[in-house]
């Protein structure tokens, strides 16, 4: 007997029943879940509403970027080329 008729509960279960044709996002879904959790748990990354502030979000995006093997941001990018100016002129 299967288990597909019993109900996901918890976070991680929801998430790989939601991307059951894509596992290679399950683990990226669920460390996403749990960074948001750690943003939402820290009351200074909180606007009065409850939800993250910008730098929660600003963190939150670069973080899912990350995982997500997606592109650089930027500044990031500028901070990078600054770092090897520097490595020229220091030769």
């Amino acid at each position: 007997m299967s288990d597909d008729h019993l109900p996901a509960h918890g976070p991680r279960e929801v998430l790989a029943r939601l991307l059951e044709a894509r596992p290679d996002l399950v683990e990226v879904a669920g460390s996403l879940f749990d960074y948001a959790q750690y943003l939402l748990d820290d009351d200074q990354r909180l606007t009065k509403s409850g939800a993250l502030d910008g730098q929660g979000r600003e963190l939150f995006k670069k973080r899912a970027l990350e995982l997500l093997g997606g592109p650089e941001r930027k500044d990031d990018q500028d901070e990078d080329l600054d770092d090897e100016e520097d490595d020229e002129v220091d030769e």
